[in-house]
């Protein structure tokens, strides 16, 4: 038999072995540690990122908020100087460039620094910065089109080396945006004394009964905007404002009627909630703008003969004058000598105040003007003729592209020459009658105000009817002036018929003076041209 050979045997596994040797060859542990670390790389670059981009997001916003805040700097510049303004309205005068730091909650501190711009009419001549010696020209705005009696400042703040500049326009409201204008709607009690006792300075409501009731009656025409501060009595059909305009009729104290029947006619806004304007107490600081050889002084008569002025001094001699530079002259009293006149508008006798008012700052004007001219007086301005710019035929209105304008100031009354003289003829008994030199239906182109009084007609309660008192400009008074009395065809000096001169609103005669509460106010604020 034969015998086959054993197998040689090997060590057996256990099952639970085997199946541990199967599974450790399937185990994944290197390829997630792979992935791991892949997901760690890309979230630590997308990391890294987010910090970078939040650092520049953080730098921007840092920037952004610095130059919010130069803004503001820039504003608080132009608040500071707007308050400077209202301390002294003459601030502006002196070319002052006042600069300031400012504190702000979220960023460090920030400063202002602020400069007067040239006007634009300056330039023309030159000028490219403010001048303490002519701050009117080298600043005030005269340029047509422009914000006329404005001036332009620029303030730039900075903070952290952010710049923000801002450009602010200063301008105050004055008479010449009216045609019309009168703080009290009364006789000045000053012409009829005693009896004024408890009328001066005081409005309608306020005014006793026995104060001198001044009426827009039938017949009388206001065409342009018109502001009082007190009540106006209107008898008859009155127009108010031009056809086709939104002009303000600022009637503060309201409308009435004293003993008869009225009917305003409003052509634009009526109101009783206009500004109260206080006129300035005297026109005595035009006296320190005037060249020396434009300081007259004593009763003078004037002549404006277009390019030249033909001037009769108090001692008769006769001078033929240089327009004036600056397109001011002044009329003061004589040094050391009394004015021993005083007016009276029912008695004005011709030959009584040509040997009383020798030496009193008044002046006569008349005649044509082709550049601008302010004349003012240290009493009175007296009107004997008929004023009108160069190459203007009335009734025709001046172009708007003109800029030859007229200002009459005085710190008494402004007047318009009115003689009468007595007449008797025979049984026929005698009769007050207009004299030689009365103006019959004048033309009269300028910008007029009376500071402390009045503007009127002479002996405006006697002689023959005058017909219409044509005013092509503006006029200003403290206190009403009486130009006529009467209505329809029965009255005694004028009829009013004035209308406004637009070129008024934006190129004013030379140095005319503004209310003395109205205060600079900006009217525009911009970025300046360069951004």
């Amino acid at each position: 038999m034969i015998r086959m050979p054993q197998c040689t045997s090997f060590p057996r596994r256990s099952h639970v072995a085997a199946r541990k040797a199967l599974d450790s060859a399937r185990r994944p542990d290197g390829f997630t540690m792979i992935v791991t670390l892949g997901v760690m790389f890309v979230a630590g670059i997308l990391l890294a990122a987010a910090f970078t981009a939040a650092g520049g997001d953080i730098a921007l916003t840092r920037k952004n908020t610095a130059q919010k805040q130069a803004y503001y700097a820039a504003v608080a510049g132009i608040q500071y100087y707007e308050y400077k303004l209202q301390t002294n309205p003459d601030y502006w005068e002196k070319c002052p460039e006042p600069n300031g730091s400012v504190k702000t909650s979220e960023v460090a501190a920030g400063t202002y620094k602020v400069k007067m711009l040239a006007a634009k009419s300056g330039e023309k001549l030159g000028i490219t910065h403010c001048e303490t010696a002519k701050p009117f020209e080298s600043v005030i705005e005269k340029e047509t089109g422009a914000a006329s009696n404005s001036f332009r400042i620029e303030s730039t703040g900075e903070v952290e080396k952010a710049k923000r500049t801002l450009v602010a326009t200063f301008q105050v409201t004055g008479f010449l945006n009216y045609v019309y204008f009168t703080r009290y709607e009364t006789e000045d009690p000053q012409l009829y004394y005693p009896e004024s006792a408890g009328c001066g300075e005081k409005y309608y409501s306020e005014r006793k009964s026995n104060c001198t009731t001044i009426e827009f009656t039938e017949g009388d025409s206001v065409y342009g905007p018109m502001h009082t501060d007190d009540a106006s009595d209107v008898c008859g059909e009155v127009v108010f404002g031009r056809e086709g305009h939104s002009d303000p009729i600022e009637i503060n104290g309201g409308i009435y009627h004293a003993g008869c029947t009225g009917k305003a006619v409003f052509n634009g806004t009526f109101t009783e909630k206009g500004a109260v304007l206080i006129p300035p107490q005297s026109d005595q600081s035009l006296e320190s703008y005037a060249e020396s050889e434009d300081l007259l002084s004593g009763v003078t008569h004037l002549v404006l003969e277009g390019t030249q002025i033909t001037e009769t001094t108090y001692t008769g001699k006769k001078v033929v004058l240089k327009w004036p530079t600056n397109g001011l002259i002044y009329v003061s009293g004589v040094k050391g000598q009394a004015c021993s006149i005083k007016y009276e508008q029912q008695n004005s006798d011709t030959a009584k105040e040509q040997s009383e008012e020798t030496y009193c700052g008044n002046v006569y004007v008349s005649g044509t003007y082709s550049s601008p001219l302010t004349i003012g007086a240290a009493n009175d301005v007296i009107i004997n003729g008929n004023l009108e710019p160069t190459g203007v035929t009335p009734p025709a209105l001046p172009s708007n592209s003109s800029t030859v304008t007229l200002g009459l100031i005085a710190n008494e009354y402004v007047r318009i020459y009115h003689p009468v003289e007595e007449v008797c003829e025979g049984r026929g008994g005698c009769k007050t009658v207009n004299a030689s030199g009365s103006l019959y239906n004048p033309w009269i182109y300028a910008g007029i105000l009376a500071t402390q009084h009045s503007f009127l007609v002479d002996n405006d309660n006697v002689g023959e009817p005058l017909e219409e008192l044509n005013i092509v400009g503006a006029i200003a008074q403290n206190y009403r002036g009486i130009v006529g009395t009467g209505g329809g065809r029965s009255y005694t000096g004028y009829l009013k018929d004035y209308k406004y001169d637009e070129r008024l609103a934006v190129d004013e005669p030379p140095f005319f003076l503004s209310p003395l509460n109205s205060g600079w106010k900006v009217i525009r604020e911009t970025a300046p041209v360069a951004g």
